[in-house]
């Protein structure tokens, strides 16, 4: 065989394993056309120096080198699920197969969370069992990873893995009672009226019960009006409360100007200690209406205890405990990370991608204090970024390629036979 014809063998084998690795990476993206996040994985093809004879001939085929487009958005679908999110922008969530951060960090697009029961060992609401935790999982199986509040709700996001936590909430929480400190009364006393009028503002104590403060406000002859007070006890009794000043006037346009702020200072002398509640009534007037005290709205600033109603994600990755006493918390911040080099993270079974030395540098950060670069949509999941269209029309070319490919290696091996029957 000569050398030559040697060379055309190999240039045409080279060239249907470079087409069968270009047809193998459409298959793949075929088949994940509609995986979460599905990052497209293709093929560059370059020369390949495949043989030199001793006269200097050199013979050219083809390599493929593949390259993966994690830097490729995907589309955004709509799922109004309250555990689905997606980021628009760069980054990743971060996972671990382990709840204690012992095994690798992996990362992942796929924003689907779904929740693993965990027994907590204790309880806080005491009904008799133990609370029961919530572990926010991939879909395929990994511990998502964030920043845990304090008490307070408060965050403190660090570019460190280490600060990292399993996300993990306490299924049967509770928001502990805060007693009132402030009652503001928006209403009209009937300047037609020069009876007694009266009302009831609700307060939370320092149990955490919820009581009532009754005001009463009866008319003068110098066109002020005198106040009582006393509050009602769980039990009905009636508590007495002190209060200063004792008496509030109002302007000729109906406005309170006394006291001049609106403010009553109120202390309720209930058995189990006294409590101080503001009684603001700048928002109180005097106008003549039906003859009777009318009330638009009671504001006060105490709750009684709360339990977890629901949890979502806001769109700065905070995740929100709703309570039954109408009060809110953060609970975790969900971390994400970011690399120079994307594309160069090695690609793992379920949607995850794990760190290479040529993905570079990771910075760990907040949604929200990436200053507009990555967004999080709650209630969607991003969508695979292959383009069907564009895979198919690759398919077709590719058939070519390799049928012409084919076409070459049987020309010349017929070739061969030609001059070895020559030789006959």
């Amino acid at each position: 065989m000569s050398l030559g014809t040697q060379g055309i063998f190999n240039t045409a084998v080279q060239a249907m394993n470079a087409q069968s690795q270009h047809m193998s990476n459409i298959s793949t993206n075929i088949a994940n056309v509609n995986t979460t996040a599905y990052k497209a994985q293709g093929s560059h093809f370059a020369t390949l120096l495949n043989h030199v004879d001793p006269i200097a001939r050199s013979y050219f085929s083809v390599n493929t080198y593949d390259f993966r487009q994690v830097d490729r958005q995907g589309a955004i679908a709509t799922t109004n699920r309250t555990f689905d999110v997606a980021l628009n922008g760069r980054g990743f969530f971060i996972t671990n197969q382990n709840t204690q951060g012992l095994g690798e960090y992996q990362f992942t697009r796929d924003g689907a969370f779904f929740g693993e029961s965990v027994d907590l060992g204790v309880d806080t609401d005491g009904n008799g069992q133990n609370d029961q935790g919530v572990l926010l999982k991939t879909s395929t199986g990994g511990y998502v990873y964030g920043w845990a509040a304090d008490a307070n709700g408060v965050v403190s996001p660090a570019n460190d893995i280490t600060t990292l936590q399993p996300i993990m909430f306490n299924n049967n929480g509770i928001f502990e009672s805060s007693a009132t400190t402030n009652i503001q009364l928006q209403a009209n006393l009937s300047a037609a009226n020069t009876g007694r009028q009266s009302v009831g503002l609700p307060f939370v104590d320092a149990t955490g019960a919820s009581r009532t403060l009754g005001v009463g406000f009866t008319a003068n002859l110098d066109a002020s009006w005198t106040l009582d007070m006393e509050a009602i006890g769980v039990d009905t009794s009636k508590i007495p409360v002190d209060f200063f000043p004792p008496t509030i006037a109002f302007d000729g346009k109906g406005g309170i100007v006394d006291p001049p702020d609106g403010k009553i200072e109120a202390t309720i002398h209930d058995p189990a200690g006294d409590q101080t509640v503001t009684v603001d009534l700048k928002k109180l007037t005097q106008l003549a209406d039906n003859g009777t005290l009318t009330v638009q709205n009671i504001q006060q600033d105490g709750y009684i205890m709360g339990r977890l109603n629901n949890t979502y994600f806001d769109n700065t990755g905070m995740l929100i405990g709703s309570y039954s006493n109408g009060q809110m918390r953060n609970l975790y911040q969900l971390a994400t990370a970011r690399f120079t080099a994307e594309n160069n993270l090695e690609a793992k079974s379920g949607n995850l991608f794990e760190r290479t030395m040529a993905a570079g540098e990771m910075q760990i950060s907040a949604i929200g204090s990436q200053m507009g670069r990555t967004q999080l949509i709650v209630g969607a999941l991003e969508s695979s970024n292959v383009d069907l269209a564009d895979q198919f029309s690759k398919m077709i070319v590719t058939q070519r390629a390799y049928s012409s490919s084919a076409t070459v290696l049987r020309t010349a091996d017929e070739m061969t036979m030609a001059a070895r029957d020559l030789k006959r």
